[in-house]
């Protein structure tokens, strides 16, 4: 008989994976468990209006319906006969992958893979994902800066110790930067052709990656492909008007479910009996969006952790009044219809991928060098 060692190699990768699996797994136990969370919930299901909570759950679906208009828009400035359903499919698959993986960045990957087999161009397809991207970066940080100025002494009293000041700031800040780097990328080609310049020459003499050569000619290639998309698209002031229009009713809707959230509670009931405002909607709007930025620093799936202590950082003072305190379920609820719950109803789409390979995807990655729009 052969004694065999078992060997387990231990990577970054491995590490990192272990983390993500063991904060996601506290996290759940914590919020399923623990008072005040899910099974306390489910005991007294007379303590929140349902209505209210399918409203939030709705107010998220029509996000990915949005997306998926969007998505057609796009396209069809090229692919004529692109249709609704290869589009849904694309923003569910998007959905599904952008929520496993840290910083959503494996979402469009996964959609540009599902384009390519639905025969759209790589490299247009790469455009088109990148610009939909850039305007709902935009619309977020106008959302933002609008959130900073209106509500700027709720916005300044979180900052409690350094810690938060500096969690917050940093968060407002990146946002920021990687809008103005977009923006730059999107209408300034020299600029943009300066900074692949310089990072060429960085990662040649450190040694960054292999072939710089070959990165570099793919980033030309790739930002050359853009600006012919983004050229093209302003050509069309109807397409930019709707787009815009469309990703701001989508912000909206994805920044509203909380609110409906806290009126399932009656927390606008309970804080006038207890002599304090009531938020409205446009408060709530804002204070999500604080959220949002700032724990979007957090570079693992859904932002686990990070998240949770936003919400709660922000949101404690309107669902902790007098005697009721509603901020677990509040969290739970919440990212039950805008991540787990998103995880659930667009799982069924990653069959449309279940072929890849990952020599299929390096392909596609390839390709973009050659392809030209």
């Amino acid at each position: 008989m052969l004694n065999k060692k078992l060997k387990i190699k231990i990577s970054g990768k491995l590490i990192f994976n272990l983390i993500v699996f063991a904060i996601t797994v506290y996290l759940a136990v914590f919020f399923f468990v623990s008072e005040d969370g899910l099974i306390d919930l489910l005991s007294t299901p007379n303590s929140f209006i349902i209505g209210w909570i399918i409203v939030a759950f709705l107010a998220f679906l029509s996000n990915i319906f949005i997306d998926t208009l969007v998505t057609i828009i796009f396209v069809r400035t090229q692919y004529k006969n692109f249709r609704f359903i290869d589009a849904l499919k694309v923003a569910f698959v998007g959905v599904f992958f952008g929520a496993i993986t840290p910083s959503n960045t494996g979402g469009q990957p996964m959609q540009l893979y599902l384009m390519s087999k639905m025969n759209i161009g790589v490299g247009f397809g790469s455009a088109c994902m990148t610009q939909k991207f850039i305007v709902y970066q935009i619309v977020t940080t106008a959302f933002s800066v609008f959130a900073v100025i209106f509500k700027f002494d709720y916005f300044q009293s979180a900052f409690t110790n350094i810690w938060s000041t500096l969690f917050i700031v940093f968060g407002f800040s990146v946002q920021m930067l990687v809008t103005a780097m977009f923006v730059v990328v999107s209408f300034c080609s020299g600029i943009t052709n300066k900074i692949i310049s310089l990072t060429y020459k960085i990662m040649k003499k450190f040694k960054f990656i292999k072939n710089p050569e070959k990165k570099a000619e793919r980033l030309y290639t790739e930002v050359k492909m853009f600006h012919k998309a983004n050229s093209d698209l302003f050509k069309n002031p109807k397409v930019i008007i709707g787009t815009y229009t469309l990703v701001a009713i989508q912000v909206l809707a994805i920044l509203s479910v909380p609110y409906f959230i806290y009126v399932s509670f009656e927390m606008p009931k309970i804080a006038i009996e207890n002599g304090q405002t009531a938020a409205s909607f446009i408060d709530f709007i804002c204070i999500q969006s604080f959220v949002l930025f700032t724990s979007n620093l957090v570079p693992l799936p859904g932002a686990s952790g990070g998240a949770e202590l936003a919400f709660t950082m922000y949101f404690s003072k309107f669902f902790v009044i007098g005697d009721v305190n509603k901020i677990k379920p509040a969290i739970l609820l919440w990212r039950f219809i805008t991540y787990y719950g998103a995880i659930i109803i667009s799982a069924p789409f990653s069959y449309y991928t279940k072929d890849k390979r990952s020599d299929d995807i390096k392909a596609l990655s390839d390709d973009i060098d050659d392809t030209d729009l």
